[in-house]
């Protein structure tokens, strides 16, 4: 074909491919810009085989390096490769390469009143092992949430502990990924956090050998509930043996340095643990579902937010007042349990 021909037809198509996508990138999808950008993709694929057909000998050397010199040999191999790693990463969704797509969505959705919400969900599963009632509890995260420790358990319709259906690792073990600095380096090391998840260890009821109810070692009922601190929206799938007739589930979430003007580095002088670890914040929140019927097959249920702890951890006492919590209450954005 006239390459001529070809080399007109190639940028007339390029022009409009360009000028179609930048208006569906910036403005709300319209159908017959979409349709205008899908019949031009089209051509312009067309025009590239022919240009390929019209200057295969160069195209061949540049693919293969002939005739080029040191690096530049190679470099139709590193630019696939880099390609090729683009375009994995795209599809793994790895943090950064989908950016700019993503802040186009926010972009369009802004023009329409609308905000663009991920629903990606880190799935977590304890005591696969057991063959009895299945629970599913749902965790979608907040505007605040930035790696918070959770404990999640049953009560009876009384209000007393039953079992731990999931801890976070750090608490259970007592051993934090960042517990101390040596040599401008954090290694992980033992950090009694008494204050993390007051209402649950008090509850558990557990005394450790220094005198705290948070866990001092990983404990035999907690081995097999315990995983790593979730750090985005997840689903935690577990199993109980016990026929969850009667039973309330509860979550209780604790995140470090969101201080406020009733919660901050300063208000607590004489409270050696609040005031000594420097990673307190905000009390931790407790939410709770109702009972629980196990004669249904199938029963959803929100966890509403029941109160706070104590922000020191001194006791295990459940505080209605909400009126010092702040950003403390974004952490979450709601908590979904499915039992079946």
């Amino acid at each position: 074909m006239n390459r001529s021909l070809v080399g007109n037809f190639l940028i007339l198509t390029f022009l409009v491919l360009a000028l179609s996508g930048g208006v569906m990138y910036f403005y709300p999808f319209y159908k017959n810009t979409a349709a205008i950008h899908t019949l031009f993709a089209v051509l312009f694929v067309i025009s590239v085989v022919f240009h390929i057909v019209n200057n295969k000998i160069p195209l061949k050397n540049y693919l293969t390096g002939k005739k080029s010199k040191h690096l530049a040999k190679y470099q139709s191999t590193i630019l696939t490769v880099l390609l090729s790693l683009i375009v994995v990463g795209g599809y793994q969704n790895v943090a950064g390469v989908n950016y700019l797509y993503d802040w186009g969505n926010k972009w369009r959705n802004a023009q329409l009143g609308k905000e663009d919400h991920s629903f990606d969900y880190q799935l977590i599963k304890v005591n696969e092992a057991l063959s009895s009632s299945a629970l599913a509890i749902e965790v979608k995260k907040g505007s605040a949430f930035n790696y918070p420790l959770f404990a999640i358990w049953l009560e009876d319709s009384a209000g007393n502990y039953v079992e731990t259906l999931y801890i976070s690792r750090v608490i259970a073990s007592g051993v934090f990924d960042y517990g101390i600095k040596e040599g401008g380096v954090w290694k992980p090391s033992v950090k009694r956090r008494p204050e993390a998840l007051p209402y649950w260890s008090h509850k558990r009821n557990i005394l450790a050998e220094d005198g705290y109810y948070v866990p001092l070692t990983q404990a035999a009922d907690l081995d097999g509930v315990s995983g790593a601190t979730p750090t985005d929206n997840f689903i935690i799938q577990t199993k109980s043996e016990r026929s969850m007739n009667q039973y309330r589930v509860l979550m209780e979430v604790n995140q470090s340095y969101d201080w406020n003007e009733f919660y901050n580095e300063d208000k607590f002088p004489e409270d050696e643990i609040y005031s000594g670890s420097g990673q307190v914040g905000q009390p931790s929140l407790i939410y709770s579902s109702d009972l629980l019927d196990g004669d249904q097959s199938e029963r959803y249920e929100l966890l509403h937010l029941a109160g706070h702890g104590h922000h020191s951890g001194r006791n295990g006492n459940l505080y209605s007042d909400m009126s010092r919590i702040t950003t403390a209450k974004e952490i979450v954005d709601r908590v979904l349990l499915r039992l079946r």
